[in-house]
């Protein structure tokens, strides 16, 4: 996509603002509409939502213009672009599959009008809180949205929120920056406490600053949240950190080859997407005999 960068508008739409709080607006916008009213209890659908307009965004030129569409579609039509726009990612990039599945089970289970309408109300909160100004555009580098979106959410349906801690932006650059020390393409970077890729996010930044594109590095992550990893597989979009993106669900400290095994497990999925399109593909031919 051919990609602008925006300053980014508050709520009088002419005030410029800074992303990482733009994203915390955003946040609670999302979480209110997400439990006004009554229907579907968990967090994972509200994610998968905000999760959906970002990776729509990063298939189109005009984000106004898929703005405008999804806020006119009608519930069962929002279900039908969600759709279509996952359809098109996991073609292109059949490796998230393996991880963003907590996140989008509404779309292949019947939620009910209900569930339909919070989630169309959930939608149209975090665009006209101006989310593809910040995810369509390239002021998606400089935060996080999925992880203030997924502690808000949380914080209204769990008595003790998940234990995700969320670096600050300067402190994490320069630890980042030591971290990484001479950089070369095909460096490893690993984080065994992903939560949704903040640390990614940063050394994404200080990789881009020397001159190396991020999707010529390896990332690990793990961490013992599922819809965090999921997030964190969204995020990897979001923020360009190409195809050899490793995640691990789990304990880390019970599982100290999880690295391997996550690499293990990625090669074996990835064959199967394989097999399975030259098995399609064998039908089809066969079809037209």
């Amino acid at each position: 996509m051919s990609e602008r960068n925006h300053g980014g508008v508050g709520s009088s739409g002419n005030t410029p603002i800074n992303a990482e709080v733009h994203a915390l607006k955003i946040a609670v916008e999302v979480a209110s509409a997400w439990y006004k009213g009554r229907g579907i209890d968990g967090p994972e659908v509200a994610l998968g939502t905000v999760a959906t307009i970002a990776t729509a965004g990063l298939l189109v030129d005009r984000p106004e213009r898929l703005a405008a569409g999804m806020k006119s579609a009608t519930p069962e039509g929002f279900v039908d672009i969600a759709r279509q726009v996952w359809a098109a990612t996991i073609m292109r990039r059949p490796d998230v599959a393996q991880w963003v599945h907590p996140l989008l089970y509404w779309l292949f289970t019947d939620i009910g009008a209900r569930g339909r309408e919070q989630v169309k109300r959930t939608a149209d909160a975090a665009l006209n809180a101006g989310q593809l100004e910040l995810t369509a555009t390239e002021r998606r580098f400089d935060c996080d949205l999925l992880g203030p979106v997924l502690g808000a959410l949380r914080s209204r349906t769990e008595t003790r929120v998940n234990a995700q801690m969320y670096t600050p932006g300067d402190i994490a650059s320069a630890l980042i920056a030591v971290t990484l020390g001479d950089l070369k393409p095909g460096q490893t970077f690993c984080d065994d406490t992903v939560g949704t890729g903040g640390l990614f996010r940063v050394a994404a930044q200080v990789v881009r600053s020397r001159g190396v594109d991020p999707a010529d590095m390896l990332w690990f992550g793990a961490d013992v949240d599922e819809l965090a990893v999921a997030a964190t597989a969204v995020n990897g979009l979001i923020w360009g950190l190409g195809p050899r993106v490793f995640l691990h669900v789990g304990e880390i400290l019970a599982d100290p080859n999880w690295a391997d095994k996550a690499s293990r497990r990625r090669a074996v999925f990835l064959g199967q997407i394989e097999r399975l399109n030259a098995g399609m593909a064998a039908l089809d031919f066969l079809k037209n005999l």
